[in-house]
């Protein structure tokens, strides 16, 4: 419970929010958790492509790290670290059987800023 009052009521609400997005981060890590692939922003982003995500569930999780650290951490530079800590979960996404499936999420991705590499190659040049 925070003090609603002055900057000390501030700084609690923003740490219980920073709590918050950590331990959303931590259960959105459980690589390959069937919950990971349906709810929360990764179960809507699934709602665009479910070929995409169902090809690769054990990239859910990793996808909600990103799309978490994208929103509450600073943007795609945020985002980026998140990826290229999975990047071997990212790597799924890019390869040629399932790339066709997801080309139309990445690209809508990057519509909204969250940009991604759209090849293997581009990925690995990306996490240097």
């Amino acid at each position: 419970q925070c003090s609603a009052e002055g900057e000390e009521g501030a700084l609690c609400m923003l740490n219980a929010l920073q709590m918050k997005a950590a331990k959303l981060e931590v259960d959105a890590a459980g690589e390959g958790a069937p919950s990971s692939c349906t709810s929360g922003l990764v179960g809507q982003v699934r709602s665009f492509a479910p070929r995409c995500l169902d090809a690769c569930p054990q990239a859910c999780g990793p996808l909600g790290v990103a799309i978490n650290a994208y929103m509450t951490k600073g943007g795609q530079p945020a985002a980026k670290t998140a990826v290229c800590q999975f990047k071997s979960q990212f790597n799924c996404f890019l390869s040629s059987s399932v790339w066709p499936q997801c080309e139309a999420l990445v690209n809508k991705a990057a519509s909204f800023g969250f940009t991604l590499p759209h090849s293997t190659a581009q990925l690995s040049a990306a996490c240097q």
